[in-house]
This record gives structure tokens, C-alpha cells and sequence, in this order.
């Protein structure tokens, strides 16, 4: 095992956080499957609420609120992975060792990366309860717990490229929260803002469906993690084109942050 692993793992499995933060995860998580059931199974008269609908909204709701908490939770660690080594200076020694630029990035990538699916492997019971009640099949969780791994891969590598451009743990954090809001929100912002202008044009057009519109008013979606998700939940053979894209926008700007993350990482040893 990569010695980089085995040390950051160690040191992050005995941190107080390593166990708080997942029974903090696990409580909110079920806070939100309950809060969601109650919702969903109120009385209104005389209305029969069917198993599948309960199973399909406590699924939409786990999945959904997962990928929320893990998106808080992934800068936390990989945004201050570098940066603490160039805070404690400890930096100098690592980029000295015999360890290679790549090496130490695959250690703090997968020490990092690690801890999240730990969280996210936690949940997966809770996220299984949807089969009690219907509705739901494996190739939902399957391609649920798919794609958050993608997308939570993604964040790491934007969190440790961050943590190797800046000297310090809060200025890294901070920007990778920043990035978290542009890719989930403004993102989200922008496509609804222009869609509606679109709609609301001369020629009133409507859109029928998600290839009516625009490319050019489609793009800022394909970077918006919550509707990478959205488009899993779609049959196999209807993945294309909305989640292959969205695959291909994570994986090539996944890459980018890798290779600018070992330049930076081959820099500061030439220096």
C-alpha cells in the first residue's frame, strides 16, 4: 500500500472527527428519510397512499439529501490536505522523500476520497429501505450510488488542486465550498433565468423536452451535480445523452485538476 495512504488514513480514522462526523451524517440523514416518510404518508381524507409512491419519495429524498451532506463534507477533507503540510512544515520533507509527485497525490486522494465513501457506504442501508415499500429496483441504487462517487471523486481532485495552489487551509477550503455553490446553485441559476427567457421570447417557443433546448442554454446543467444525479435515475439505454455528458464534463475536469495539481506539486519540489 502506498505509504501516503496508510498514514493519512491512520491519522484521519484516529481524529475525534472520524467518528463524529458520521454519526452526525447518519442522524441528519435519518432526521430527513423520517421527516420525508411523515410527509408522505399524512393523512388527507380519505386518500390511499400507494407503497411505490412512499418507496420512490423516500429514495428521491436519500439520494438527494446524501449528496447534499457530501458535498458539505468533501472539502473538509481534501481541501486542507496540502495545505496542512505547508502549515505544519512538514512540506519540504514529503516533497523530499522518496515519494513522487504522483505518489502523493494518489495518497491524499484516496485517504480522502476513502473517508466520503465511508459515509456514503453508510447510507446505503437507509438507502435500501425504498425496497421495502416499492417502487424501486437495484438499477436505481446502483446508478444513485454511481454517479455520487463520480461526482464525489470530482470534488476531491477540485479540493486537493485548490489545496496545492494556496498556502493556507482556510483560503483552499474556501474557495472549494465556492466551488460547491457555483456548480449547484448559480449553475442552476443560469439555466432556469435563460430557459425562461427563451420561453418567453417572440416566437413563445416551448420546450417539450431536454433535447428542445438549446445547447447553449443546456451547458450549465451538464456541470450541476444534482442534475448528474437526476439523470441516473433514467433506464440504461435512455443514459444518453444527459448522464454520458454529464460523465464526460466531470471526468475531463476531473483530469484538468489532476494534471494542474501535480504541476504545482512538481513546482514546489523544483523550488
Amino acid at each position: 500500500m502506498n505509504p501516503m495512504i496508510r498514514k493519512e488514513l491512520r491519522q484521519r480514522m484516529r481524529e475525534r472527527r472520524g467518528w463524529i462526523l458520521p454519526s452526525l451524517y447518519l442522524v441528519v440523514l435519518g432526521a430527513v428519510v423520517a421527516f420525508a416518510y411523515f410527509l408522505t404518508t399524512l393523512d388527507r381524507g380519505k386518500a390511499i397512499v400507494q407503497g411505490s409512491t412512499v418507496g420512490v419519495v423516500m429514495f428521491l429524498t436519500i439520494a438527494y439529501a446524501q449528496l447534499a451532506l457530501l458535498l458539505l463534507m468533501a472539502p473538509i477533507f481534501s481541501a486542507g490536505s496540502i495545505t496542512i503540510e505547508k502549515e505544519q512544515k512538514t512540506m519540504s520533507a514529503l516533497l523530499t522523500s522518496l515519494l513522487t509527485s504522483e505518489q502523493i497525490w494518489w495518497g491524499k486522494f484516496v485517504s480522502s476520497l476513502l473517508f466520503v465513501l465511508l459515509l456514503l457506504v453508510t447510507s446505503l442501508p437507509v438507502l435500501s429501505m425504498a425496497f421495502a415499500f416499492g417502487g424501486i429496483g437495484p438499477w436505481e441504487v446502483f446508478s444513485a450510488t454511481i454517479t455520487t462517487v463520480i461526482i464525489l471523486a470530482f470534488m476531491n481532485s477540485i479540493g486537493l488542486f485548490c489545496s496545492s495552489a494556496f498556502r493556507r487551509s482556510i483560503h483552499a477550503t474556501a474557495v472549494s465550498y465556492a466551488t460547491v455553490v457555483a456548480l449547484g446553485v448559480v449553475t442552476a441559476i443560469l439555466f432556469f433565468v435563460r430557459l425562461q427567457l427563451y420561453e418567453s421570447g417572440v416566437a413563445h417557443a416551448s420546450t417539450g423536452s431536454w433535447e428542445s433546448i438549446p445547447l447553449d442554454i443546456r451547458v450549465p446543467m451538464y456541470l450541476n451535480p444534482f442534475f448528474f444525479l437526476t439523470s441516473s435515475f433514467a433506464p440504461p439505454r435512455q443514459l444518453y445523452p444527459a448522464w454520458t455528458t454529464c460523465a464526460g464534463v466531470y471526468l475531463g475536469f476531473g483530469v484538468l485538476a489532476v494534471a494542474l495539481t501535480l504541476r504545482n506539486l512538481r513546482r514546489s519540489r523544483d523550488v
